[in-house]
């Protein structure tokens, strides 16, 4: 069968390696999407599921000389189910009983009392109520290991669907939660800077204000975009910092804050996505740092070893505040979605801003400032001058 669909690692478990390379190889010619990697041992096949990388496990709970040996396969392949489940309780698990041995001329010219026998050791109903996914049993008068290749095949475009649909899910259920953190900082600033113009008249307010909206309107559409696709950054421009770092202060509560822009330089990115990041950072910089924090923006340098060669992490920039700093036992987890130790918090800011950072390429830590407080760097940027 050929075909350009993605490739599903099947992981298959026989009785003996004989059987396991028999049926492995069978599989790959039945259909050519499967990548079979077979093994007989029940111990070192379980260590490669936690490896991780499959799509699916087959027991191969072949006959492999005499019916007697039925029932140590039919043990070893309930003992790995039971492991697998335990570790991944999604993770198809398809058992192959058969009449036969690892002689395919042989197993075709067993009498039907010694196929009875060999196959019974695990039963259809045994095998599902266990929880296997499938139960395939070979029939020597059909193609066995073609129905086993469909069979298997199936099982993992059904698990690959309903995990792509969880994954839709969830994206759906971010953009919710994010448009409602991100949204709250322009339309704040739009409803003071209304409400100042009322109070006294002034119109200088109003365009502050309706940029405001504009930008809220601006990062609707970036949101749906991310939540349907949820595909890395593609389009990039050149943008230039200090220019997004002023336009972003605008949509943000600053309070009696102090922005100082250290040294500017160009950086290649989306240009939303850029600024709603920096307004992540920019706002938390504020909202930890205090009403009169001083936030500092600029450029981060590449180090260069002896050799000139690049050090980890290159360039980028910063956003730095002077306020009481994060423990170093926090610095990972103020980037997980939830976390906050503000009572008005949301726990969204900064994961958005590490999930806009890795979907350009970047990555992003928090340090200590030079003045004690926070300085989040994202670094693996591409910057001129």
């Amino acid at each position: 069968m050929a075909t350009t669909d993605p490739p599903m690692d099947v992981l298959l478990v026989g009785s003996d390696p004989g059987t396991a390379e028999r049926v492995a190889a069978a599989l790959e010619r039945a259909d050519d999407r499967l990548d079979v990697d077979p093994t007989a041992d029940a111990d070192e096949a379980f260590d490669r599921i936690v490896a991780g990388g499959y799509d699916c496990v087959v027991a191969a709970a072949l006959h492999a000389g005499d019916a007697a040996t039925g029932g140590a396969d039919r043990v070893d392949a309930l003992e790995l189910l039971d492991r697998v489940r335990a570790h991944d309780p999604d993770l198809p698990f398809v058992v192959y009983a058969d009449a036969g041995s690892d002689d395919d001329s042989s197993s075709e010219a067993l009498s039907a009392a010694e196929a009875r026998s060999a196959t019974e050791t695990l039963s259809a109903s045994e095998a599902l109520s266990a929880g296997v996914t499938d139960y395939v049993r070979r029939d020597p008068t059909t193609d066995g290991d073609a129905i086993l290749a469909h069979r298997v095949a199936t099982a993992v475009e059904s698990t690959r669907a309903i995990r792509e649909a969880e994954r839709r899910r969830e994206r759906l259920e971010r953009f919710v939660e994010v448009v409602s953190h991100d949204l709250r900082n322009p339309l704040n600033v739009a409803q003071g800077r209304l409400d100042l113009a009322r109070a006294d008249g002034d119109g200088e307010h109003l365009e502050p204000a309706a940029d405001a909206v504009d930008r809220s309107l601006a990062l609707i559409g970036d949101l749906l975009a991310l939540a349907r696709e949820g595909k890395a950054v593609a389009d990039v421009e050149r943008i230039s910092l200090a220019d997004a770092v002023e336009a972003a202060w605008t949509s943000v509560e600053t309070a009696d804050a102090t922005l100082v822009v250290e040294a500017d330089g160009e950086i290649r990115g989306d240009p939303g996505r850029v600024r709603q990041l920096l307004e992540n950072l920019l706002a938390n910089a504020v909202r930890h740092g205090g009403e009169d924090a001083t936030v500092r923006v600029g450029v981060v340098e590449p180090m260069y070893t002896s050799t000139r060669a690049a050090s980890a992490g290159g360039a980028g920039f910063y956003v730095a505040d002077d306020g009481p700093g994060i423990p170093k036992a926090d610095r990972e987890r103020v980037f997980e979605t939830g976390y906050t130790t503000d009572d008005d918090g949301t726990g969204f800011g900064l994961n958005i801003a590490r999930e806009i950072a890795e979907a350009h390429g970047w990555d992003i830590r928090v340090e200590e400032s030079r003045d004690g407080g926070a300085r989040f760097e994202i670094t693996g940027v591409d910057v001129e001058g």
